[in-house]
């Protein structure tokens, strides 16, 4: 990677370490003024740089349950482990512990489909979760969400209600008493009452609109409406007769998305359906359309096999 607000540093230098320095200065240059830091790391992510020092000592390590095995993973994932402790040992050391509010929190699923290492293994496995990565399913969209609110939140608190990103700009403006600028349209909802376990969301639903066709993971264009214990995912145009094909999960009971509810719950899927139409309508999304043009007898479609990729070496660093 090359960042054009950063001057190249020595070589095989790692840019986990460069951004967790720059961050560190960062905090250093505004210790005595309000601050917001964004620290973005390119770890765990292809193309899969990692130290190689850190990497031979899990080689020889394997997870019992036989579920994460890839040694640049876990390689990767130490050189995070300790730059967010760096992050925080520094605002320890300036005194910032306690007026500091810290997010931390993933983009999306791991990355069950690529193929890395000697060995070729894929990166990560998302168990109990369906998926990964570019896929609708819990292991492409449930992430993890850590939050320290010095005095507000209880520290080893936990709360199972589901936000999104689009959540954090309201929530940080009530955390820091700011206000919302006349006209702004929120697209989401402060959980400062959830962080306060002082009360509930508003809302009573929450989408997932992923109109791609995703050949690498086999995902299909789609859209899924959280309401409650209750999940249904829409899949544009991918039923027999190219009609939207539909999967009904309830995650109370299926975290892992394996029983399809549809034809025991008929209603419940009109009912979250028409939820879909609706929140698309709202938003002006754009949605999967069939091409007239296309007919799969003439120009079927051909399926290549899987080929054993040749052995290239890993990259050792990235700028």
């Amino acid at each position: 990677y090359r960042l054009n607000n950063l001057k190249d540093g020595p070589t095989g230098e790692y840019i986990t370490d460069r951004l967790t320095e720059e961050s560190i200065r960062y905090i250093e240059s505004n210790r005595n003024d309000p601050f917001l830091l964004f620290l973005w790391h390119f770890g765990v992510h292809g193309p899969w740089g990692h130290k190689e020092e850190i990497t031979r000592s899990y080689l020889n390590k394997k997870d019992t349950r036989g579920k994460q095995n890839n040694p640049i993973m876990a390689s990767m994932l130490k050189s995070i482990d300790e730059s967010v402790g760096r992050v925080m040992d520094k605002l320890d050391e300036l005194k910032l512990r306690d007026n500091t509010i810290v997010i931390f929190f993933s983009d999306n699923g791991g990355n069950t489909h690529s193929r890395i290492g000697p060995d070729e293994l894929p990166p990560t496995n998302n168990f109990p979760l369906r998926g990964g990565k570019a896929t609708i399913y819990e292991g492409g969209t449930r992430e993890p969400l850590l939050v320290r609110w010095p005095g507000v939140v209880r520290p080893g608190s936990q709360c199972a209600e589901i936000i999104s990103s689009i959540d954090f700009y309201p929530t940080i403006l009530e955390m820091t008493g700011a206000k919302v600028k006349p006209g702004q349209i929120l697209d989401g909802e402060s959980i400062v009452p959830l962080l306060k376990q002082s009360g509930k969301l508003k809302r009573k639903a929450i989408f997932c609109h992923f109109p791609h066709n995703t050949p690498a993971t086999g995902n299909i264009a789609s859209t899924y409406v959280r309401c409650g214990n209750w999940k249904l995912i829409r899949f544009y145009h991918d039923g027999k007769a190219g009609e939207h094909r539909h999967e009904l999960y309830d995650l109370t009971e299926d975290i892992s998305e394996t029983n399809n509810l549809t034809a025991m719950y008929p209603e419940k899927v009109k009912q979250l359906d028409a939820l879909i139409d609706r929140h698309l309508k709202e938003i002006g999304a754009l949605v999967p359309k069939p091409n007239p043009r296309y007919d799969p007898i003439a120009r079927p479609a051909k399926q290549q096999p899987r080929t054993k990729k040749k052995n290239r070496p890993q990259r050792k660093n990235a700028r």
